[in-house]
Order: structure tokens, then sequence, then C-alpha cells
């Protein structure tokens, strides 16, 4: 099988290598699929340097979940050989190649109709949406809802899903496109976040559509300067979920800001739901495969090939993605 292998950590334009590898066989607890679809991923910039959260160590072939069909099955394993499935895989033989491990209790079984590019983009993209909107900030029709990085796919998904909520969607976008992007998926109001004075337009914007009240949701995979003036901008009672730090910079949220103005700072890192809490995934893969069936979200997919996943990664570091690139083999 063919796969990108790292064997020296570091930025993926000079580690990663298309090599010939036998396919790994899968240990206990684990499963191998033939891979049909990998998400391109900011996560995986980071695994290849060695700099993520889960370090497995070199050799490793990215992509940290991946559509496919179950070849192989370890030991108390009980999925089915043949059956589609979307999970995370396990970091050393990831998504990046024509085979991977996948962690087969994060899988969800995916429709045998459903393009698999679309498939692994409803699962973890839009898992991370609607779990964020919905579980951990219990978003309702009418509320106004921030979403920052709001062209990126995790953004997008999370604009679709609040607005067919019902909610009303402030929206972050870079460049006139990206923000026609993010009203045709449903935001009201759109601020771009390449202007030079974004946070000050974001805090006029959003104050101004809610008669000086805030936000009582915000949806934060960005942080940078943006993620520092979404405190100022929450409700009482609001709730900022915490998705990710796409810009780079981590912000903080003083403990007296929380105090006086009585919000919540939440915390979601959706893979832990997988083992932790998993019939909120399910619950959520239920609603997202009808919502997709019906046509009332969308994907928004750029399939790109096998041996165009440095470029695929080049292409989301440059910042000029809209919606999801999807490796397929």
């Amino acid at each position: 099988m063919r796969a990108w292998r790292v064997h020296e950590l570091g930025h993926p334009s000079t580690s990663l290598v298309l090599e010939d590898i036998p396919s790994p066989e899968p240990p206990a607890g684990q499963a191998r699929i033939r891979v049909e679809a990998t998400n391109v991923n900011f996560a995986d910039i980071l695994v290849c340097q060695g700099v993520y959260q889960d370090r497995p160590g070199v050799p490793l072939t990215p992509g940290t979940e991946a559509c496919g069909v179950v070849q192989a099955v370890g030991e108390g394993v009980e999925l089915a050989i043949g059956t589609r499935v979307a999970a995370m895989t396990n970091m050393k033989h990831g998504g990046y190649g024509e085979a991977s491990l996948i962690k087969a209790e994060s899988a969800l079984v995916m429709p045998d109709d459903l393009d698999p590019a679309d498939a692994t983009v409803l699962y973890s993209t839009f898992q991370t949406a609607h779990v964020g909107l919905f579980h951990r900030c219990r978003v309702e029709a009418g509320q106004w809802v921030l979403v920052l990085g709001a062209s990126s796919g995790v953004g997008a998904a999370a604009v679709q899903l609040a607005a067919e909520r019902g909610a009303r969607v402030i929206a972050t976008a870079g460049g006139p496109e990206r923000l026609a992007h993010c009203r045709e998926l449903g935001a009201e109001i759109v601020v771009d976040s390449r202007g030079e004075n974004a946070a000050d337009d974001l805090y006029a914007a959003t104050m101004e559509a809610t008669s000086g009240v805030g936000v009582d949701a915000a949806f934060d995979p960005v942080g940078g300067p943006l993620g520092t003036v979404t405190r100022r901008l929450m409700a009482f009672e609001g709730r900022l979920v915490v998705i990710g730090f796409a810009s780079g910079d981590i912000p903080t949220y003083p403990g007296n800001h929380i105090l006086v103005k009585n919000y919540a700072v939440l915390g979601m890192a959706w893979a832990e739901y997988t083992t932790r809490l998993r019939s909120v995934i399910e619950a959520a893969h239920k609603d997202i495969l009808e919502l997709h069936r019906v046509g009332r979200i969308r994907t928004d997919v750029t399939k790109v090939p096998l041996d165009d996943v440095p470029a695929a990664l080049a292409a989301l570091e440059a910042r000029t993605v809209t919606g999801r690139l999807v490796m397929v083999p």
C-alpha cells in the first residue's frame, strides 16, 4: 500500500515521504480500513512536527480521521468486515494512505450510499460543531451565536447547524468571497477578519446587532485577537466554547472578567466524547445524517488525490481554503 510517512519530525513540506509499505495489522481494540477519504486537517501539520497533543513517535502516517471499509479487526473489536465507518485513526498509521488503522471505539457506521468524502466531513467536522453548539452551549432558536473562522470546515458547519436550529448567526471570515459564502450558509451578520481593525469591527457589529446585549453563545476555533475580543461580547449567562487555536495564538479569559460578566468558558475536545460520553455523538450522528439527507446542510468538499496531500496541507496552512479539503486515494 502507498502512504505518506514521516521518519524525521518537521514541517510537512520536508518531512512527508510517499512510500510503499505493508498494510498494518490491527492490534486489540483497533481495525484496519481501506481508506476511501481522509479529512485534511491543520492538526496534521502539527503531527508532522511533533507538537500535537498526541505524539505517537516516528515513523508515522498523519491523517487524524478517515472513512473507509473495514478490512481486518483486532481482538475485542465487533465491527463486521465490509462495514463502512468513519473513525479516529491510531496516529501511527493514519489516514494519508491506502489503508489505515482506526480506534474501533471511535467508529460510527456510515450509510453505503453516502459519498465517503461527505461521510468523513459529517463525522468529525459536523460532529464538532453539533456537540459544541448544542451539547456544550445549549443553543436554541432565536439566540445570537458568534462563529469565528466561519468559512473553515468546522466554522461553516457551525454556521449551518446554528442557522438551521433557528439561531441568529454572526460570522467572521477573511475577504469578500468568504463573507458571501457565510451569508449563503445562513449568517445574518458578517465581519471581515482580515480588516485592519477586525476586532473593533466585530465588537461594533455585534453590539449593534444585539442592541448592546451581546451573544448568547460563541464558537471559537481560531483564538487570536478575535478570540480575545469575543469574551467582551458575551451576554449575561452566555457560553463561549473553545474549539481550537487555528491562529496559533491562545487567548486568555481572566477569572475576574468571567465573574463580573457572568458568562462561561467551555472547552470542547470532541474526540473525548467517543469514549467518555458516546450517547452524545450518537445523537448528533443521527441528527447530522438526517439533515444532510434532506439537504438542510452541505459539506462543501474539495477532493484531492493522495499524491497532492503536501500541497493540500500547504493551502490549509496558507488560509486559502474555503470549506473542506478531503484526500481521496
